[in-house]
Parts: structure tokens; sequence; C-alpha cells
């Protein structure tokens, strides 16, 4: 079979690229250190897509209308019958398995449309696996930088996708290698260099808008609240843009974010600890969620949406793994942490019984299979 490889053009509307942090503007361009301003000042924050005037529709406001077409986007608003006013976005219906897809499709789009053969990207299996599958399908190449520990089912399937596959025992190996390929003028590296890490590639990051977009049309109530996993920020960011551009363009309120995390490293920053620090503590098999520093977007997605960090141990999230496991349900431990989140912000009466709230189970747990 041969395929031919699609075109991808970049919406006319996106102007340029502005830091989360200082609000310097830069032309649209590939900074893998994040914003250059406050990375030469060891401020450390990442960029985030800026468009112009003209774009007045929601389909305005992404890099490219098109993507790979594997049919990532639309997922579904479950009701759970013991799940009081709260539903859930099945982000595991992706074609891959997780929420990652809708970064993979719009960050490979802007490779292929941008000239680059390969795409890079360290990852503990969800991220690596979407981006093996759109690069494929966008006819890229794709490495995956992943830990000695990578589940043999993981390393199979990133295999199976064709991905240059190379495994480490640390982070720092693990780093050097995308900070590598990212001088190569044919890779486009999408997951962060620095050091502590900003966030991936600002316009994947836009794929995940689409999430509060599809949120805002498929709710019966007004969404007040909106609970999900976060690690360096990528997905609230991102839901927080999108949420942003429903607030600009059809005067919908902001939901509050809430960010749930293994161990407190936004919930120590929103205490008043340096947003650049290092918080060490026990991940647990929270793989997905796992790591001991958190960003700005981290840190601006929350308190813009007048949101919270929430803490579940690895010993909660193993609770409510097998309780929801009872239940049939197969989303993997990262994601079940929003069940345990959202019982204990309604217990604290943070979320109150009358307001509707959606949690983001981003993942499913048949990767390793």
């Amino acid at each position: 079979m041969t395929y031919t490889r699609p075109e991808f053009v970049r919406s006319p509307t996106l102007s340029g690229l502005e830091c989360l942090q200082c609000s310097a503007r830069y032309p649209v361009e590939d900074l893998p250190l994040g914003c250059p301003a406050c990375d030469a000042a060891r401020r450390n924050s990442n960029l985030f897509c800026v468009y112009d005037d003209s774009a007045q529709t929601l389909a305005d406001r992404l890099p490219y209308r098109n993507t790979p077409a594997l049919g990532d986007g639309g997922t579904p608003l479950l009701r759970l019958p013991w799940l009081e006013n709260a539903s859930v976005k099945n982000e595991a219906a992706n074609p891959t398995g997780s929420h990652k897809d809708r970064f993979a499709a719009m960050v490979v789009a802007h490779a292929a449309a941008s000239g680059y053969e390969r795409v890079a990207i360290g990852s503990s299996g969800n991220a690596g696996i979407a981006l093996g599958a759109y690069a494929a399908a966008a006819g890229l190449h794709c490495t995956v930088a992943g830990y000695t520990r990578l589940p043999e089912g993981t390393r199979e399937q990133l295999s199976a996708l064709g991905t240059d596959l190379r495994l480490f025992d640390t982070d720092r190996e693990r780093v050097g290698l995308i900070r590598d390929l990212a001088t190569k003028p044919d890779t486009l590296a999408v997951s962060n260099i620095a050091d502590p890490f900003v966030g991936c590639h600002p316009i994947g990051i836009e794929g995940y808008k689409r999430i509060a977009w599809e949120i805002a049309d498929q709710a019966s109530a007004e969404v007040r609240h909106v609970v999900l996993p976060t690690c360096r920020g990528d997905l609230a960011w991102g839901v927080y843009r999108g949420f942003h551009d429903l607030c600009e363009l059809r005067a919908m309120p902001m939901p509050r974010l809430h960010l749930v995390e293994p161990i407190p490293r936004l919930a120590a920053v929103l205490d008043g600890a340096p947003v650049t620090g290092h918080f060490p503590g026990d991940t647990g098999r929270l793989h997905s969620i796992a790591g001991h520093t958190t960003t700005v977007q981290a840190h601006r997605a929350a308190t813009l949406s007048n949101g919270t960090a929430v803490v579940v141990s690895p010993d909660v999230a193993d609770e409510w793994f097998a309780r929801l496991c009872g239940g049939g349900h197969v989303w993997e431990r990262s994601s079940v942490t929003v069940f345990a989140a959202y019982d204990r912000l309604r217990a604290e009466g943070t979320i109150e019984a009358t307001e509707y709230t959606v949690l983001v189970a981003t993942s499913h747990f048949f990767k390793g299979l």
C-alpha cells in the first residue's frame, strides 16, 4: 500500500506567538525552549498562538484547518448514573486511546507544512503512540525517547507504527536526545527541552482547545467546573484557551479549572513556592502525570480560571481505579484521579451540588497490553 502525503496549510489568521509570562511577541516559528526572553532570564515560560482580528469564528482560531485524518475529536460526554450532576469527557475514545491525539494531529500538520521530515518527542507512552500514528499518516518519520521501564506491549505498538524508539534510564538522557534532535534542520522537536520544562509545542497545544468547544456544545447545562489530570499543564492550558475563545466569541462564562496532580507541585506554587522549583515525591504508577516540576502555563490555567490544584496520591488513585474497574470502566490510573478529586471538591464545598461539572478522562488502560 502506498500512501500519498497530504498537504496542510497554515491558517492565515494565525499572526504570531506570545509569551504567557512576559507577553513578548514573536513570529510563528519553532522555539523548543519556550519564550527566548524568559529562557535567557531563567524564568522558563511557554508561548501560545495569537490570531488576528479577522478570527471571528472558532475555526479561525486554530493554526491548521485540516490535520491527518485519523478521526480524532468528537469524543462523547458521558452521563454516569452514579455520578451526581457531572459528566465525563471520554478522551479515551480518540483513535490511539488518549487526548494526546489532538496534540499530535495539530503538531504533525505543522511539521509537514513547515517542511520537516521527522518529529521527535519524549514520552512515557500515550504521546509517543499518538505522535507515531499521526506522523505515519502524514508521511513523516517519528522518534520517541522513552524510558527503559516502558512496557513491552507499548514498545511493540510503537514499533508497529514505524517509530524510531530510543530507551533511556533517566529523564536527563531522554531529554538530551530530544535536545540534540532539535538542532537538526529536518526534525521538529515537539516536547520541550528547557530546564525546567515549560510545556510542549504551542501549536500542538492548540489542538486541545477543541475539548472545551465540544464540551460547550455537548453539555446540557452551564459548565461551572472542569476537573482534569495534569503534569506540565499542556492539556489544562489548551482547555483554558478553548474556553477563553468561547468567552470572547459566545460570551460564555469561564468555568473553574481544577488541575489534578499526584504530588504537590502546582499546589505548592499556588501556596507561594517558585514556579521553577523542584518538587520531590512519590508518583507511584501515575506515569502519565508524573514529574517533579510544574509550569507557568499550568499556573495560569488555574489562576486565570479561578481554579485550584488537587493532589490525589497514588494510593487513593489505586482505590478509585479498582472502584471504577468494578463498574466496567477502563480508564487508566492517571485518568481516574479526576473522580477522586471531584469527590473531594464536592465534600469540601468547592464544587456545590447544584454546579454542573465535567471530568476529563484522558486515556484507557490498554496501552501496555
